[in-house]
């Protein structure tokens, strides 16, 4: 059925709910599962690279142990 599935996600309990179905629709359809979460411009401080690592690279992390993703950044 779907053979690439795109899934934009944010860390809240929504965005785990959401990864959680993109997920079972993955395996599905035996697909593969691409998942994005996009900081707005407008949100981020004037250092944002030394806040992008420490605060949200932690809370993307816990979204990739919860369903155990690996994580590949580009």
């Amino acid at each position: 059925m779907y053979k690439t599935i795109v899934c934009a996600i944010e860390a809240t309990k929504e965005g785990k709910e959401v990864l959680s179905k993109a997920s079972q629709l993955s395996k599905l359809c035996n697909g593969k599962l691409i998942v994005i979460h996009v900081v707005p411009y407008t949100l981020l401080p004037k250092n944002y690279q030394k806040a992008l690592k420490e605060e949200f690279s932690p809370k993307i992390e816990k979204f990739q142990h919860f369903l155990e993703f690996q994580k590949r950044i580009k």
